[in-house]
């Protein structure tokens, strides 16, 4: 145990105890307050075990034992109880002084008073001597608590560490782990963390000792709430002062990487001989370098949509800015000038999970990873989305593309008849009039083909043509090309923040926009 341990163990334990004893005191005739009584009692066994202090930990831990029995009416508070109470209080305070000069003594004092708490509020019976779930994963998040700030206040060895992050990882494997936050986002930051210290690239520097110290403080008081059956705090002190800390150290380790042209690396007189046959086009060289960048920022903005606690924001918050970051800069070094403007016009807004910005991204990282075109035949598209940055708005509010309507036939015209004028019984006279029948017909078939061969030049209806508005080309009411590609990217999008399974006919209108997309 290490000085500046202790000393925060005494200063923290004391405190405990006092607000123990006031509660206890005063509670005469009624109990103390179960609340209050129980969350210092958890303070302190807290504080005990994480500066391992056993004595004091299990002497806290027959306290709640006897709080709970008290709270639900299995025992009685009397006089009797309560000087129990109050003379273990008394104890923690003379064991809590003593914590330095720790021996026989000490221990002796523990199992007295132990014993005497086991009398007064003994284990209830019938209950399983096996751990549940929720005490297994608060007494290993104890554990690796007691272990990061054991580091963080005397850090040692590789081998020290190798043990610290034994605890840590053994935590980690907890499958529960990820459905507590902010206690998984704490875990993997911790991981991050101590990957350098790890692998031997850097020390135990102050901003990292000052993460396991806030990270051991939030494992406990999640470790705690798991084991009452609550959720972890998802924005307490503990947990802010977390989020600081690693904010910090990454704040001071962030990436600043200059893009600098290649010829000002060559001696004076020198120059850049582009090669004759390169092996790849400037356009291919930039798809291979942004590709899996957008695929990967792509992942990053949906985790920031779904963010809910501070640790997540905040980690997202980082990864956003250092991935926006580096599309910008390779944009730079292929002179994609606008396409790196929109991702540094947009680092702020991601650092903050601002929404008008995370769509931008996830548009502009959709068109990054599924484009072939090089990169100025994108510009117009990202001077559009930067624009669109700019006054705040997403790009699915500024196109509210119009959903394709299948084409309905127009009612048939009725066609219109002239009626038959008389005609002379004989050889009818052909011209302009309606076309024969009856008699007439009969004695034009009479003469044979020559009596027939006047209908080829004969008119006998003008033809009735519908009004002009009334005739649509059907081509008009379909998505073609790149418009039936970007409709169905829209339509895609909204699926995927509906979070809902697509039903028939949204999948058949989505595979005909893409066999048009394709057809042209």
């Amino acid at each position: 145990m290490t000085g500046g341990l202790l000393d925060f163990f005494t200063l923290e334990a004391s405190e405990y105890v006092e607000q123990l004893d006031g509660l206890a005191s005063r509670a005469s005739a009624a109990p103390p307050d179960a609340d209050a009584f129980a969350r210092a009692l958890r303070g302190l066994r807290g504080a005990a075990t994480m500066a391992k202090v056993t004595g004091i930990a299990a002497l806290a831990a027959g306290l709640e034992r006897l709080a709970k029995q008290v709270k639900d009416g299995s025992l009685g508070w009397d006089a009797g109880t309560r000087g129990v109470a109050i003379s273990a209080i008394d104890d923690a305070k003379i064991l809590i002084r003593g914590v330095r000069t720790w021996g026989a003594a000490e221990d002796a004092r523990v199992a007295a008073r132990v014993a005497e708490l086991e009398r007064v509020a003994p284990q209830r019976e019938g209950a399983s001597a096996r751990r549940s779930p929720s005490e297994f994963l608060a007494g290993a998040t104890a554990d690796a608590a007691a272990a990061l700030l054991e580091y963080a206040e005397n850090p040692g060895g590789a081998e020290h560490f190798t043990r610290v992050m034994d605890k840590l990882r053994a935590l980690r494997g907890v499958a529960a782990l990820k459905d507590l936050p902010p206690l998984g986002e704490v875990v993997d930051t911790v991981d991050a963390v101590a990957k350098p210290i790890e692998l031997g690239h850097e020390d135990a520097t102050a901003e990292r000792r000052r993460v396991f110290r806030t990270a051991a403080r939030v494992l406990l008081e999640g470790g705690d709430a798991v084991r009452l059956g609550n959720r972890p705090p998802a924005d307490s002190p503990a947990l802010q002062e977390f989020t600081l800390a690693a904010g910090a150290l990454a704040g001071g380790n962030a990436d600043g990487d200059d893009v600098v042209p290649i010829a000002s690396l060559l001696m004076d007189g020198e120059a850049v001989q582009p090669a004759n046959n390169p092996p790849t086009t400037a356009a291919h060289r930039f798809r291979l370098e942004v590709v899996s960048q957008a695929e990967h920022l792509r992942r990053l903005v949906h985790e920031g949509n779904h963010a809910q606690d501070a640790a997540t924001r905040d980690r997202l918050g980082r990864e956003l800015r250092g991935a926006v970051r580096a599309l910008a800069r390779a944009a730079q070094s292929f002179a994609a000038v606008e396409i790196a403007n929109l991702f540094l016009a947009a680092e702020r807004g991601a650092a903050a999970l601002e929404q008008p910005a995370l769509d931008v991204l996830d548009r502009a990282a959709m068109l990054l990873s599924a484009a072939d075109a090089a990169p100025e035949a994108m510009a117009p598209q990202f001077v559009s989305l930067s624009e669109l940055l700019s006054r705040g708005v997403t790009p699915l509010a500024a196109q509210k593309p119009a959903t394709p309507v299948a084409a309905t036939p127009a009612a048939p015209v009725a066609p219109r008849f002239v009626t038959p004028a008389a005609a002379p019984s004989a050889a009818p006279t052909l011209g302009t009039g309606s076309a024969p029948s009856g008699a007439a017909l009969k004695s034009l078939l009479s003469q044979g083909l020559s009596g027939l061969a006047g209908l080829g030049s004969s008119t006998f209806a003008e033809p009735l043509v519908g009004a002009e508005d009334d005739v649509i080309p059907i081509e008009d009411l379909l998505f073609r090309g790149k418009d039936a590609l970007q409709r169905a990217l829209t339509l895609g999008e909204s699926l995927k923040r509906a979070g809902a399974v697509p039903d028939a006919d949204t999948l058949a209108e989505l595979y005909d926009l893409l066999q048009l997309a394709a057809a042209e």
